[in-house]
Formats: structure tokens, sequence, C-alpha cells
């Protein structure tokens, strides 16, 4: 991504210029729901960097650490399903709607996750797997993403194959590559994300 689109929207998001974020986001969403990764890749960058998505989660979900499962399965959602945005609204009503479901389909699992036995004392059902957990199970058990990783940027495939083929911790891999914790954490997010992505183009 450009220095000028990145400082503009930083600003745009600084300044709570609302007007001024849509005419940049809007486009740009348009363009990565048309298929264009480039595009895909700058708008990830903007949701989870700007935090575009976070009041939305926060508003519903209280934990940070439940906050953040919850971002990274929006970053997945927003890569697997923003072909379906039509630009009929602006982005972040979308994205908004985006985030309130997978902030509820979150709180639904930690529901389900509290309820240990049924009445008649047998297990529960358990709860399904977030998006973003779905997705780094895909990545340690399936040799046949090695084509979608492949396509990865070197930062994301390397941050993501450390976390989720090698099952390091945030912490080793922050050793290993030598950069912040937030930096790896971002990473994975939105390579998962781009896999995501990936998967549904395949």
């Amino acid at each position: 991504m450009s220095e000028a689109t990145t400082g503009a929207l930083r600003a745009a998001a600084a300044s709570g210029d609302n007007d001024r974020l849509a005419a940049l986001l809007d486009p740009l969403a348009a363009t990565a729901g048309a298929g264009d990764r480039a595009a895909l890749e700058r708008l990830l960058w903007a949701v989870d960097e700007l935090g575009l998505a976070r009041p939305a989660v926060r508003a519903l979900v209280v934990n940070r650490a439940d906050v953040d499962d919850v971002l990274q399965d929006v970053l997945v959602a927003v890569a697997e399903t923003v072909g379906g945005f039509r630009g009929e609204a602006r982005f972040r009503t979308w994205l908004n709607q985006v985030a309130r479901f997978k902030a509820i389909a979150h709180l639904r699992r930690k529901r389900d996750e509290a309820r240990l036995d049924d009445p008649d004392g047998g297990p529960g059902p358990g709860p399904g797997p977030g998006d973003a957990a779905r997705i780094s199970s895909l990545l340690a058990e399936r040799a046949t993403l090695h084509g979608v990783l492949d396509g990865l940027p070197e930062h994301y495939r390397e941050a993501l194959v450390l976390r989720d083929v090698h099952q390091l911790s945030y912490e080793q891999i922050t050793e290993q590559l030598g950069v912040g914790l937030n930096t790896v954490r971002s990473r994975v997010a939105r390579g998962r994300a781009l896999v995501a992505a990936g998967l549904v183009e395949g």
C-alpha cells in the first residue's frame, strides 16, 4: 500500500472524518469484492490496523482476549464474503454488521461451552470453531493449502506457518522473527484472512 493511501486512511480514522474514510474505504472494498487481491490486502490492513470493527465487537463482547478472537474471525469473514459487498451501503455499515454477527456467534459458542452437560447428564454439543480457529485447523491438517500459502506475501506466510503449522506460541514467533507481539498477531490474523480468501477463490 502506498504511503499516501496509508496516511490518508490513518488521518481520516484519527480525525473521525467518517465521510473522508468512507470515500477511501468504499471504492477499496468494491475493488476487493471484484476479486482484486491487492485491494483485499489493503482492506484487511485498514480493518485490522485502524480497528474499524473493534467498536461493534466491544459493544457485545467484554473480555479483551475474546474481543481479539472475534476480531480475527471478522477479518476472515471479510476476506471470505467481501464479494457480497455491493456498495449499496457504506463499507463501515457492512463491516459493523459482519462484526455483530461474529460477536453474537462467539457469545453463542461461549454459552454452549458453559453447558457442559445436557439435562440427561450426557456431554453437551460443545462449541463450534470460530473462523480463525477453522483456518488454523485447515492449515495444520491439509497439505493442499500449500498453493494458497505460497501465494501469500512472505511476512504473512512466515508468521502463519510458524503459528498454525508449527504450533508455536505468539511469544515464540516474536522471538524467532524479531518483531513485536502485536505485529505477529496482526500478521497471523491477516494471513488467515488471505488464506480464507484464497480458499474461496479456489
